[in-house]
């Protein structure tokens, strides 16, 4: 249930086959032979993208968008350069790349664009081109821009009206999809409540003729059953724990470090993460917001996700970037309602490099202590893994450190109190952290959790404080 990029594509192909052989024609009635011999070498190629379609050949999309971009450098070149009114095809590749693929590769496109447009430049500017450039004054080239004009324009207005088109589609069935969800529940809803009051009846009748052997046995059953409820999340937890880094791999990045981490019950949907990358040590603290159970496999999934990286973006907000995108196009969640926020994901990210620090948070925490003085770091209130919050500001804040300054990265389970987020006691204790050992730290924090939890743990808490080695 989305966008159907390869039949867009099928169509799209059998379109440009046929601008090809239009505009083949119109380059031998305009005696420009030379354009309509590279027009017909080239559309070869396009016929067998149009003869051989395979949603198996992903690169065959590619080729399509590269295949119209070297077609119009080619004739741009070989009149004048730049100043060609063909150069005004650039648009329909430029409109696909950002349409049909994803933002990475649009950047891409308009790149390799923009290499064309320069080596263009240069051969207007030096005379590089074989032909003269056509003179747009005259009948024969204003007739021939317009026909270039109305080729592009056609073709881009087909293509926004396809991809509308597809896209509503799209829609369509996701809310026909969600509809039928609803409607099911409603059904297993009232089965249920059937099977409830149906169970409730039995019961009622099987109490006044049951021993009190009988009632045993059931009580016994509940028990087991209720004891691999138990061990099974108890099994969950242990797994959970595994894809933690320990306190032994923690002191291979760090000189001083401790790390509290404290579910809120047997499974939590905090995490946090620790790898070097060629020289760069990236630290992650996350809290996965949602449902016990899903949180906690979803903190795996991203620890995952970290394992599987040869190398990471130039910065940590293009890491962000990166992740949101791979938890709504591969994990394809849906949502019946925007205010009905699943697998929201709150992350703090640092690069740490000598004594350079990168950090980024998309509704994350951490505070850096640089001489008794507590900074909180920059942090934006929009997580990742909303598939509505597409507009998302993440920004990177550069520090210079020293190997004294402590930097404390946590969720916001250790400050919220009830509804209301309350950081100052804790800054308060952690101004004390500059100069002392982890295990000051250690105690503080505990002293801390204590006095402000002892009734109540509201959320699951996770603090990694840390000296750069």
């Amino acid at each position: 249930m989305k966008f159907d990029v390869y039949n867009f594509f099928k169509i799209k192909s059998r379109v440009f086959l046929v601008l090809m052989i239009i505009f083949i024609a119109v380059h031998v009635f305009f005696d420009f032979v030379p354009e309509a011999i590279v027009l017909a070498s080239l559309g070869l190629i396009q016929l067998g993208l149009v003869l051989f379609p395979s949603k198996k050949r992903t690169w065959m999309l590619h080729l399509q968008v590269i295949l119209l971009s070297v077609i119009v450098t080619i004739l741009c070149y070989l009149k004048g350069g730049i100043v060609s009114p063909v150069v005004f095809f650039f648009i329909p590749p430029l409109s696909m790349g950002f349409l049909f693929f994803n933002i990475k590769t649009g950047a891409l496109y308009s790149f390799m664009i923009f290499i064309f447009a320069i080596g263009l430049t240069c051969t207007s500017i030096y005379g590089w081109s074989p032909y003269e450039p056509l003179d747009i004054m005259s009948n024969q080239g204003f007739l021939f821009f317009s026909m270039v004009y109305i080729g592009v324009s056609a073709d881009v207005a087909w293509t926004l009206l396809e991809y509308e088109k597809g896209r509503n589609k799209a829609e369509q069935e996701i809310q026909a999809y969600n509809d039928e969800i609803i409607q099911q529940e409603e059904e297993l809803r009232q089965q249920q409540e059937e099977l409830i009051s149906t169970r409730e009846h039995e019961l009622v009748a099987e109490r006044t003729k049951t021993s009190a052997l009988e009632e045993e046995q059931r009580r016994i059953k509940a028990e087991k059953d209720l004891f691999v409820i138990q061990e099974a999340l108890k099994y969950t937890a242990e797994i959970q724990k595994i894809t933690l880094p320990g306190k032994e791999v923690l002191k291979d990045f760090f000189t001083e470090h401790t790390i509290l981490y404290k579910p809120k019950e047997n499974i939590s949907g905090d995490f946090y993460y620790v790898n070097n990358y060629n020289k760069t040590t990236m630290v992650v603290v996350g809290d996965c917001k949602g449902h016990a159970i899903s949180a906690t496999l979803l903190t795996m999934v991203i620890s995952g996700y970290f394992d599987s990286l040869q190398e990471l973006p130039y910065y940590p907000s293009l890491l962000l970037h990166n992740l949101h995108d791979y938890l709504i196009n591969e994990l394809n969640q849906k949502m019946e309602e925007k205010d009905q926020l699943r697998h929201e994901v709150n992350l703090s990210i640092a690069y740490i490099e000598g004594n350079n620090l990168i950090y980024t948070s998309a509704n994350g925490r951490g505070i850096i202590i640089q001489d008794r003085s507590v900074n909180e770091l920059s942090f934006t209130e929009y997580p990742i893994g909303n598939k509505f919050n597409s507009l998302r500001h993440y920004k990177d804040i550069e520090y210079t450190i020293s190997p004294d300054d402590v930097i404390v990265m946590y969720t916001d389970g250790l400050t919220n109190v009830g509804e209301t987020e309350e950081s100052k006691d804790f800054f308060d204790i952690c101004k004390e952290f500059y100069g002392k050992y982890e295990s000051d730290w250690n105690d503080s924090i505990q002293k801390y959790i204590k006095e402000k939890f002892s009734k109540e743990q509201f959320d699951d808490i996770t603090v990694l404080a840390f000296n750069p080695n």
